[in-house]
Protein backbone atom coordinates (compact mmCIF):
# COMPACT_ATOMS: atom_id res chain seq x y z
CA UNK A 1 0.00 0.00 0.00
CA UNK A 2 0.90 3.67 0.39
CA UNK A 3 2.20 4.09 3.75
CA UNK A 4 2.13 0.51 4.73
CA UNK A 5 3.37 -3.08 3.58
CA UNK A 6 2.21 -6.59 5.05
CA UNK A 7 3.34 -10.58 4.15
CA UNK A 8 2.36 -13.49 5.98
CA UNK A 9 3.06 -17.45 5.15
CA UNK A 10 4.12 -20.06 6.56
CA UNK A 11 6.85 -23.65 6.33
CA UNK A 12 6.62 -26.98 6.52
CA UNK A 13 9.70 -28.43 8.23
CA UNK A 14 10.51 -32.38 8.53
CA UNK A 15 13.58 -33.12 11.17
CA UNK A 16 14.79 -36.59 11.15
CA UNK A 17 17.16 -38.00 13.74
CA UNK A 18 18.36 -41.53 13.67
CA UNK A 19 21.46 -43.19 15.76
CA UNK A 20 22.62 -45.85 17.68
CA UNK A 21 24.15 -46.10 20.64
CA UNK A 22 26.47 -49.28 21.94
CA UNK A 23 26.20 -49.98 25.97
CA UNK A 24 28.33 -53.14 26.55
CA UNK A 25 26.33 -56.55 24.84
CA UNK A 26 23.31 -54.52 24.30
CA UNK A 27 22.76 -51.80 21.16
CA UNK A 28 20.15 -49.45 21.29
CA UNK A 29 18.27 -47.43 18.15
CA UNK A 30 17.03 -44.32 18.36
CA UNK A 31 14.87 -42.77 15.50
CA UNK A 32 12.70 -39.69 15.68
CA UNK A 33 10.58 -37.80 13.12
CA UNK A 34 9.28 -34.06 13.72
CA UNK A 35 7.13 -32.29 11.57
CA UNK A 36 6.03 -28.52 12.07
CA UNK A 37 4.50 -25.67 10.33
CA UNK A 38 5.90 -22.29 10.81
CA UNK A 39 3.85 -19.68 10.23
CA UNK A 40 5.52 -16.25 9.63
CA UNK A 41 4.53 -12.74 9.52
CA UNK A 42 5.40 -9.14 9.27
CA UNK A 43 4.00 -5.49 9.09
CA UNK A 44 5.84 -2.13 8.11
CA UNK A 45 4.21 1.34 8.32
CA UNK A 46 6.14 4.47 6.43
CA UNK A 47 5.08 7.29 8.74
CA UNK A 48 7.36 9.70 6.19
CA UNK A 49 9.78 8.81 4.20
CA UNK A 50 12.94 8.77 6.96
CA UNK A 51 10.40 7.53 9.73
CA UNK A 52 9.12 3.94 10.11
CA UNK A 53 7.98 1.52 12.49
CA UNK A 54 8.17 -2.83 11.85
CA UNK A 55 7.21 -5.44 13.60
CA UNK A 56 7.75 -9.17 12.03
CA UNK A 57 6.91 -12.49 13.92
CA UNK A 58 8.84 -15.85 12.92
CA UNK A 59 9.08 -19.35 14.52
CA UNK A 60 12.07 -22.23 14.45
CA UNK A 61 12.67 -25.61 16.38
CA UNK A 62 15.75 -26.97 17.94
CA UNK A 63 15.66 -30.39 17.81
CA UNK A 64 16.98 -32.67 20.74
CA UNK A 65 20.92 -33.99 20.30
CA UNK A 66 21.58 -37.86 20.58
CA UNK A 67 23.00 -37.62 23.83
CA UNK A 68 19.68 -35.84 25.13
CA UNK A 69 17.53 -39.05 23.93
CA UNK A 70 19.99 -41.64 24.96
CA UNK A 71 18.30 -44.39 26.94
CA UNK A 72 21.58 -45.55 28.59
CA UNK A 73 23.12 -43.41 31.49
CA UNK A 74 26.57 -42.02 31.10
CA UNK A 75 28.69 -43.26 34.40
CA UNK A 76 32.16 -41.86 33.25
CA UNK A 77 32.24 -39.71 36.11
CA UNK A 78 30.86 -41.80 39.33
CA UNK A 79 29.56 -38.82 41.00
CA UNK A 80 27.76 -37.02 38.03
CA UNK A 81 25.91 -38.99 36.34
CA UNK A 82 23.93 -38.15 33.45
CA UNK A 83 20.90 -39.78 31.36
CA UNK A 84 19.09 -39.46 28.41
CA UNK A 85 15.25 -38.99 27.96
CA UNK A 86 14.23 -40.90 25.33
CA UNK A 87 10.58 -39.00 25.48
CA UNK A 88 11.76 -35.30 25.02
CA UNK A 89 10.02 -33.05 22.78
CA UNK A 90 12.00 -30.40 20.57
CA UNK A 91 11.50 -26.81 21.87
CA UNK A 92 9.50 -24.52 19.53
CA UNK A 93 10.37 -21.03 19.66
CA UNK A 94 8.00 -17.77 18.60
CA UNK A 95 10.38 -14.71 17.91
CA UNK A 96 8.43 -11.29 17.61
CA UNK A 97 10.80 -8.00 16.82
CA UNK A 98 9.42 -4.55 16.16
CA UNK A 99 12.07 -1.77 15.03
CA UNK A 100 11.43 2.10 15.47
CA UNK A 101 13.63 4.24 12.62
CA UNK A 102 13.00 8.27 13.31
CA UNK A 103 15.30 9.92 11.07
CA UNK A 104 15.80 13.63 10.56
CA UNK A 105 18.66 13.95 7.90
CA UNK A 106 18.59 17.57 7.28
CA UNK A 107 18.82 17.80 11.66
CA UNK A 108 21.67 15.02 11.35
CA UNK A 109 19.67 13.75 14.40
CA UNK A 110 18.51 9.96 14.36
CA UNK A 111 16.17 7.90 16.94
CA UNK A 112 16.40 3.84 16.49
CA UNK A 113 14.64 1.22 19.05
CA UNK A 114 14.30 -2.41 19.19
CA UNK A 115 12.72 -4.81 20.60
CA UNK A 116 13.17 -8.33 20.63
CA UNK A 117 10.77 -11.23 22.67
CA UNK A 118 11.37 -14.60 22.37
CA UNK A 119 9.33 -17.11 23.73
CA UNK A 120 9.96 -21.14 24.03
CA UNK A 121 7.68 -24.09 24.18
CA UNK A 122 9.08 -27.36 25.21
CA UNK A 123 12.64 -25.81 26.11
CA UNK A 124 14.93 -28.59 27.14
CA UNK A 125 16.14 -28.08 30.72
CA UNK A 126 17.63 -30.36 33.60
CA UNK A 127 16.51 -32.04 35.77
CA UNK A 128 18.88 -33.05 38.85
CA UNK A 129 18.63 -35.58 41.91
CA UNK A 130 21.53 -35.26 44.56
CA UNK A 131 21.45 -38.45 46.65
CA UNK A 132 22.68 -38.28 49.98
CA UNK A 133 25.83 -39.96 49.12
CA UNK A 134 26.56 -36.70 46.84
CA UNK A 135 25.84 -38.24 44.03
CA UNK A 136 24.24 -36.13 41.39
CA UNK A 137 22.27 -37.36 38.32
CA UNK A 138 21.01 -35.19 35.72
CA UNK A 139 18.09 -35.44 32.99
CA UNK A 140 17.00 -33.57 30.57
CA UNK A 141 12.98 -32.54 30.73
CA UNK A 142 10.98 -30.07 28.86
CA UNK A 143 9.07 -27.12 30.49
CA UNK A 144 7.16 -24.11 29.43
CA UNK A 145 7.22 -20.27 30.44
CA UNK A 146 11.25 -19.51 29.46
CA UNK A 147 11.71 -16.18 27.28
CA UNK A 148 14.04 -14.07 26.60
CA UNK A 149 13.69 -10.53 25.96
CA UNK A 150 16.13 -7.79 24.46
CA UNK A 151 16.20 -4.32 23.81
CA UNK A 152 17.86 -1.54 22.27
CA UNK A 153 17.50 2.37 21.77
CA UNK A 154 19.94 4.59 20.24
CA UNK A 155 19.99 8.56 19.86
CA UNK A 156 22.20 10.75 17.99
CA UNK A 157 22.66 14.69 18.01
CA UNK A 158 24.78 16.91 16.11
CA UNK A 159 27.53 19.23 18.30
CA UNK A 160 28.06 21.64 16.59
CA UNK A 161 30.96 23.30 18.30
CA UNK A 162 33.27 19.80 18.87
CA UNK A 163 31.70 19.39 14.94
CA UNK A 164 30.70 16.05 15.46
CA UNK A 165 27.54 14.18 16.86
CA UNK A 166 27.23 12.51 19.84
CA UNK A 167 25.24 8.83 20.49
CA UNK A 168 23.67 7.68 23.68
CA UNK A 169 22.43 4.10 23.13
CA UNK A 170 21.47 1.12 25.52
CA UNK A 171 21.12 -2.38 25.38
CA UNK A 172 18.59 -4.04 27.88
CA UNK A 173 18.05 -8.16 28.25
CA UNK A 174 15.64 -10.05 30.55
CA UNK A 175 16.25 -14.07 30.34
CA UNK A 176 14.14 -16.61 32.46
CA UNK A 177 14.66 -19.96 32.12
CA UNK A 178 13.61 -23.09 34.61
CA UNK A 179 15.71 -26.11 36.04
CA UNK A 180 14.77 -28.43 39.02
CA UNK A 181 16.73 -29.67 41.94
CA UNK A 182 15.29 -32.82 43.87
CA UNK A 183 11.74 -32.13 42.34
CA UNK A 184 12.33 -28.51 43.04
CA UNK A 185 11.30 -26.32 40.16
CA UNK A 186 13.96 -23.17 40.45
CA UNK A 187 12.76 -20.36 38.27
CA UNK A 188 16.35 -18.17 36.98
CA UNK A 189 16.06 -14.58 36.13
CA UNK A 190 18.70 -13.01 34.37
CA UNK A 191 18.96 -9.11 33.75
CA UNK A 192 21.35 -7.11 31.77
CA UNK A 193 21.38 -3.14 31.03
CA UNK A 194 24.62 -2.12 29.16
CA UNK A 195 24.31 2.03 28.67
CA UNK A 196 27.05 3.36 26.09
CA UNK A 197 28.03 6.90 24.85
CA UNK A 198 30.36 7.71 21.66
CA UNK A 199 31.68 10.78 20.74
CA UNK A 200 32.81 11.94 16.82
CA UNK A 201 34.60 14.84 16.10
CA UNK A 202 35.78 16.05 12.50
CA UNK A 203 37.95 19.17 13.23
CA UNK A 204 39.39 19.19 10.07
CA UNK A 205 38.81 17.43 6.85
CA UNK A 206 41.72 14.44 7.27
CA UNK A 207 41.23 14.33 11.25
CA UNK A 208 38.61 11.77 12.60
CA UNK A 209 38.31 11.26 16.18
CA UNK A 210 36.17 9.07 18.66
CA UNK A 211 35.83 8.13 21.88
CA UNK A 212 33.44 6.14 23.86
CA UNK A 213 32.51 4.61 27.14
CA UNK A 214 30.07 1.80 27.96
Amino acid sequence: KKKFSYSFGGNWQQAELEGKIISGNKDSLISKTFRNILPNARLQYNFTRFKSFSITYNTATNQPTMSQLQPVPDNSNSLNIREGNPDLKQEYNHIIQAHLNLLSPYKNKNLFMMLSVQATQNKIVNYDTISQLGIKRTRPVNVNGVYNINSNISYSVPVRFLKGNVEISSNTGLFKTRQFINTAGNDIKTFSIGPDVRLDMNPTEKLNIGVGAG
